[in-house]
């Protein structure tokens, strides 16, 4: 009898939650991304925002008197029960201050903003939370069935074609953009590259470049990552099958850590983003700028600089005046892009508190190490290499601009993709150091790309131990796995094939020079987003040649090698060893 009853009732809240969930989906995409007539957008504020609103306090309430523990509910969906709770204090504060006198210390323009705020966030709350509904009820039609390696593809390629047909709407762009453009920058933006076919500033609107900011957070992060965050943050808890996928894509064996690696992961991501914007609104006191447009300007660059992305909100990215010699701000970003590119497992294990008492030599894990080393190897190196072979072209700026030049270069060249002095003006010898820093890229789990530096640093001391002679690969006193090894050499050889493939069909359909064609490629592929210029002027066909790249550059080769091919099979029987002539 009661199950009966239970059911019936679980059965009316998914009903409940489905409605408001399409009337959520409407409000927010008609209101964000059409120009529409005032009589239209008078029946969205007054009607249709708020039956949301109380179909959602409904829902709400309906939780709360039929579960049997009131606190145990409260405990478990705080922004739920507080989000109905403040419907109720809305309505109260709106009867209370709705006058337009001066006098009084809430206006009516106040408490209308405060209302359209808290309706859009209750909005965005429903429609995630039915997704999230609709996805566990019809598991089977989403991708979520599939191996790790096929949904971490397939999260990408979603997100990139919703931002494009979001992208194409009226409010999201001054000047109407094709089809094929809107594509490049959703790729560009998910994908964290930087390259773009328009300039940012004078295409799109604030609401476009919002949508531009929220694809470079989902590509950051990653869209697995951040789903399993807000089904953590909305659901408290996700199931085994669901904690198997994100292991796999997170490649953490430790299930039982990983829901505190979820929460470091976003914790430690808004504390770079939220320290890099506050520094960055600070240090850019543009007297040109309204305060919405310093803090605007310093949320895009936070946020793009720590995801890595490149991609700028002003008229000439950094390279604009004032923005390109202002060393406090340019040394902000460089942090934020170094931080972005260590990963995630890289700064926890760094921060971690209880390595204190460890052994100097132990405190940090051999990747860790690696990845350390190799930034500043790389970094360094890589700053004075660009600077020795193009201090004669620099010969008449100032030292140190010269230097902040080169190390900005060098910082960016990890796969950030911004840039302070103009890359088509630069000699061929520094941009090979660039190419090659923009290959090899950022650490493994991180918002970087390329091969990543754990697999240069594999290849190499494979490569000078086969050299040797060596049966066993060893670093630091550790052997490493053949799987490693394999893999390596698969990322290795994968890549080279789609950089030689790109660069053979862009020779066919552009008329660019070749230097800058096999540039733009590895800057694609390093999701970089260097560019000798030319992104802009690219064909139709040469356009879809880069969103391919800058797709399976962002994925990773082993997970393309891994989404084509089965599992490693083992066989109990040998053929005859043979002889080739190498």
């Amino acid at each position: 009898m009661f199950s009966g009853k239970r059911l019936k009732i679980d059965k009316t809240i998914q009903t409940i939650t489905l409605v408001t969930g399409v009337l959520a989906f409407i409000s927010i995409f008609a209101q964000l991304g059409f120009y529409l007539p005032s009589t239209t957008q008078l029946i969205l504020d007054n009607y249709v925002d708020q039956i949301i609103a109380s179909l959602f306090v409904v829902l709400v309430t309906f939780k709360f008197f039929f579960i049997r523990s009131k606190a145990e509910y409260i405990k478990e969906n705080p922004v739920e029960f507080t989000l109905g709770t403040l419907f109720v204090l809305i309505v109260i504060l709106y009867q209370i201050f709705n006058y337009s006198s001066a006098h009084y210390i809430i206006s009516f323009k106040l408490t209308n903003n405060l209302i359209k705020a808290y309706f859009i966030f209750t909005q965005v709350y429903i429609l995630f939370n039915t997704l999230l509904t609709l996805i566990r009820s019809r598991e089977k039609g989403f991708f979520f069935t599939l191996n790790p390696a096929r949904v971490f593809a397939f999260s990408f390629l979603f997100v990139i074609i919703a931002g494009t047909c979001f992208l194409k709407l009226p409010k999201a762009t001054l000047i109407p953009i094709s089809w094929i453009d809107a594509l490049f920058i959703s790729t560009s933006s998910v994908c964290v590259t930087g390259l773009a076919t328009v300039n940012i500033a004078d295409t799109f609107t604030i609401q476009g470049q919002s949508l531009i900011i929220l694809l470079i957070q989902i590509g950051g992060l990653g869209m697995i990552t951040l789903t399993a965050f807000i089904t953590l943050f909305i659901q408290k808890g996700f199931r085994l099958r669901d904690q198997f996928v994100v292991g796999e894509i997170l490649d953490d064996a430790h299930i039982s850590s990983l829901t505190s690696m979820l929460k470091n992961i976003i914790k430690i991501t808004f504390f770079f983003e939220f320290s890099g914007i506050i520094l960055l609104y600070f240090l850019w006191n543009n007297p040109g700028l309204s305060d919405f447009d310093r803090i605007f300007t310093a949320v895009f660059h936070g946020v793009s600089a720590y995801c890595n992305a490149g991609l700028s909100n002003l008229p000439q990215g950094l390279q604009t005046p004032g923005y390109s010699t202002f060393a406090p701000a340019l040394i902000v970003i460089m942090i934020l892009i170094v931080a972005g590119g260590f990963g995630f497992y890289t700064i926890s294990d760094i921060i971690n508190p209880r390595k204190k008492n460890f052994p100097r030599g132990q405190r940090l894990k051999l990747q860790t190490r690696i990845v350390i080393l190799s930034y500043i190897v790389l970094i360094f190196v890589g700053a004075l290499l660009i600077w020795v072979l193009q201090r004669e072209q620099w010969s008449e700026l100032p030292l140190g601009k010269q230097i902040m030049n080169s190390l900005f270069t060098s910082v960016a060249s990890r796969t950030a993709g911004f840039s302070v002095v103009e890359i088509g003006t630069m000699l061929i010898p520094p941009l090979m150091i660039v190419i090659f820093l923009m290959y090899i890229g950022g650490a493994p789990n991180s918002t970087a790309g390329g091969i990543k530096v754990t697999t240069a640093v594999t290849l190499f001391v494979s490569l000078w131990g086969f050299i040797k002679g060596k049966e066993r690969i060893e670093l630091a006193r550790r052997t490493i796995p053949m799987i490693l090894i394999r893999r390596a050499f698969i990322v290795l050889i994968s890549s080279i094939i789609l950089i030689f493939t790109a660069l053979f069909l862009l020779s066919l359909t552009e008329k660019q020079a070749y230097f800058d064609l096999f540039f733009e490629t590895v800057s694609a592929f390093g999701t970089v987003g260097l560019s000798r210029g030319i992104t802009p002027f690219l064909s139709g066909w040469g356009k879809l040649i880069i969103i391919f790249v800058m797709y399976f550059g962002r994925i990773g080769m082993f997970t393309l090698a891994l989404i084509v091919s089965e599992k490693i099979t083992s066989h109990n029987y040998r053929f005859p060893d043979t002889t080739l002539m190498i």
